[in-house]
Parts: structure tokens; C-alpha cells; sequence
């Protein structure tokens, strides 16, 4: 748990930290081409400056007034097509355009205004390219950031991911040592019992005691093994047709559930189907989901009811207990590896994890489904769908 707060702090911190980064490097470039583009609007300015200046140097005359690129004086008449000339001249050195404004005062003079310009061109130019850019630098640096983001959840997700399965492998490990440890002390101290008391009845009790020990660590093996087998290769298959029912006999039977752990059998009542499978396997699943329900339910409080199903060409199973139930924000986490509900409750029954693991691979194995939903008044309902190819009515 300690580990994840410091990934959680050192997430966020890297987040902030580069979320802060980017909006300071997006706000200086957008504020870069705000600066780029006054100052081509100065430069402008200043064309227009030297345009004048140069043109009221050659003209050599008084001017009524002195706004920068703007030129107003009196003439004679005669001399207006050299002015004009001279104006247009001056323009097209410096890429502006001269407007000429005249009015008449008598036969002989006139009073002329020439006004130097940037072309419109020329200012929505500049004003295009500066949107373009500030466009440029926004998206490229929200895209930036977009992308950063995702990389940081990404690493925080499989990062998490990482410890969190650490974890539940140091839990499993804890939970089979305990789980080894429980049979082998039961058979230790059956196997003593017999060799200091010579009675024979209480040889065959002591006995029984072991070889259920016995049975109890060799289904955990078996279990271990299966998990393995899964986890570097797909374990081969012993098809062939059974009874849906002989099945789940079978799995009560052999699930060596304790007194008071009886099963509410409902198969009576149910559809029974032939289906070729690894029988098994299959009754491997079944095993776990009875034990599960059973682990999972308060004491003196089992009652787990199985039944099988055909509707409308669907073969499946439902397996439904009156347990504590299972949070729905876990429901799709339980088939994981060593996964098991975190709450105290739950933590207080003995497992490794392995249970509804096996319980996914075996039936994907099988290209069957398996969802978990909530039961009514309360516990949990497992409904298993079979590939209805693999399955037929005798």
C-alpha cells in the first residue's frame, strides 16, 4: 500500500510538473509570434518613414504637415505629374502604395496630399501567418500534452499493475504456506495418534483424518500445477461426451466439503445434456465454485444450489449461493491470478487466489463464458454458457 502512495505522489508530481512545463513553453511561443508579428507591423512602419522621408528630401518643398508616410503641401499645377511620378517611385522602391489626393485652389496651384501605405496584402499577410502560427503552437501544445499525459497515466497504470501483482503473489505465497501447512500438521499428528494408541477403531478415524489431509494438499497441487501449465502453455485435453450431471455429482462428491457445508442440489429439477469436454477439468471448475460459495458464506449459513439449463439452444450452468457477495467493482478482477476480494471479511478465509483463476482458464479452454452478478436477497449467482457446438441432448 506504501509503495503505491509513492507512485501515486510521484505520478501526479510529474504530471503537474510537465503540464506546467508545457503551458509555460506554449505560452512563450504564442507570445514569441505576437512579438514576430509587431514587429513586421514596425517595420512597416518604418518603410513608410523612410518612403516619406526620401520623397520630401527629393521634393524639396514645404509641407503643411508631418504625420509619418503622409506628405501635404501646395504646388503648382505644372508640377503635379512629377510629384505624382516621384511619389510613385519612392512607393514601388520601398513596396508601398502612394495615394494622391489633390484639390484645386486657383488656375495655376493646387493642394496635394500623398499618403504612403503598406499594400492590404502585405498586412493581412502578416496578420494570416501570425493566426497560423499561434494555431500551430496551441495545438502542438496541447497535443504535446495530450500525449504526455497519456504516457504518464500508461506508466502509472502498468506500474501500479506491477505492485499490485507483487503483492498478491507475496499473498499467495503466505496463503500456501498456510494452505501446505494446515494437511501436513493434521496428517503429522494423525500419523502420531496411530503410533501411540493401539486401538483399532481409533487407527481408522486417525487414518481417515490423513488421507483427507493427503487429499487436501494433492488438490492443492494440482491446482498449483494446473495454474502453471496455463501460464506457459495451454495443458492438453481428454475429450469426450458425459453427462452434464455425472459431472457435477462427481464435483460434490469429491469437493470433501465439512459438516454443515452441504449443497442445496437442484439438479432434479434441471435440464441434463451431454457435453464433450475434459471431464476433469470441468469438474475441477465445479469444485472451486462450490468451494468458493461455501468459503465465502457465513457460518451455518451454506446453501449453494447449482442447476443446469437448455433455452432456446443456449446449454449453461448457474451456481448461486446466499453468501456475503462480491463488491460490484471487483466482480471483473476475481478470475485474476491470485486475485482476491479485499475485504477483511473475505481475508479471514484461508485460499490462494488460484480458485476462480483456474475457473476462467479451464472454461476459456472449453470456448465457454462465465459472468458473476449479483444474487437476490444477497450472495452472488455464477451463470456459465457453453459452446452449444461441444453440447447436444441425448
Amino acid at each position: 500500500m506504501k509503495q503505491r502512495h509513492i507512485l501515486t505522489t510521484i505520478a501526479i508530481f510529474i504530471a503537474v510538473y510537465m503540464t506546467a512545463a508545457l503551458g509555460w513553453w506554449t505560452y512563450s511561443l504564442l507570445k514569441y509570434s505576437v512579438v514576430e508579428s509587431e514587429l513586421q507591423m514596425e517595420i512597416l512602419e518604418s518603410k513608410k518613414q523612410l518612403c516619406y522621408s526620401e520623397f520630401r528630401s527629393e521634393i524639396r518643398l514645404k509641407t503643411s504637415t508631418n504625420t509619418i508616410g503622409k506628405f501635404s503641401t501646395k504646388i503648382n499645377t505644372k508640377d503635379f505629374n512629377y510629384i505624382l511620378k516621384k511619389s510613385n517611385d519612392c512607393a514601388k522602391n520601398y513596396k508601398l502604395i502612394s495615394t494622391v489626393q489633390k484639390s484645386a485652389i486657383s488656375n495655376d496651384s493646387i493642394h496635394i496630399t500623398i499618403t504612403f501605405n503598406a499594400p492590404p496584402a502585405e498586412i493581412e499577410k502578416i496578420k494570416t501567418r501570425l493566426d497560423s502560427k499561434q494555431n500551430a503552437w496551441l495545438g502542438e501544445g496541447i497535443t504535446v500534452g495530450l500525449l504526455t499525459l497519456i504516457i504518464i497515466g500508461l506508466m502509472y497504470y502498468f506500474l501500479d499493475r506491477m505492485i499490485r501483482f507483487n503483492q498478491q503473489k507475496a499473498n499467495f505465497m503466505m496463503a500456501v504456506t498456510h494452505e501446505l501447512k494446515t494437511p501436513i500438521a493434521a496428517a503429522k499428528l494423525a500419523i502420531q495418534t496411530v503410533i501411540r494408541n493401539k486401538n483399532q477403531a481409533n487407527q481408522e478415524r486417525v487414518l481417515e483424518i490423513s488421507k483427507q489431509s493427503m487429499d487436501r494438499l494433492s488438490g492443492l497441487m494440482e491446482r498449483v500445477l494446473l495454474a502453471t501449465q496455463f501460464e506457459n502453455r495451454l495443458p492438453s485435453k481428454n475429450e469426450k461426451w458425459i453427462h452434464i450431471h455425472e459431472i457435477i455429482s462427481q464435483a460434490i462428491e469429491e469437493g470433501q466439503f465439512s459438516i454443515g457445508e452441504t449443497l442445496k442440489n437442484n439438479l432434479v429439477e434441471s435440464k441434463d445434456f451431454l457435453i464433450y469436454c475434459d471431464a476433469q477439468m470441468l469438474k475441477i471448475v465445479f469444485i472451486n465454485l462450490f468451494t468458493n460459495s461455501i468459503k465465502y458464506s457465513e457460518e451455518n449459513c451454506v446453501n449453494v444450489s447449482v442447476n443446469s439449463f437448455v433455452r432456446d439452444g443456449v446449454f449453461g450452468v448457474t451456481v448461486t449461493d446466499q453468501g456475503i457477495g462480491i463488491p460490484s467493482e471487483e466482480r471483473n478482477r476475481i478470475f485474476e491470478k491470485f486475485y482476491r476480494v479485499g475485504d477483511e471479511r473475505t481475508r479471514s478465509r484461508q485460499g490462494s487466489g488460484l480458485g476462480l483463476y483456474l475457473v476462467k482458464q479451464i472454461l476459456n479452454l472449453h470456448k465457454a463464458n462465465i459472468e458473476v452478478t449479483a444474487n437476490v436477497p444477497n450472495g452472488s449467482k455464477f451463470n456459465i454458457v457453453f459452446n452449444a457446438n461441444d453440447c447436444r441432448m441425448e
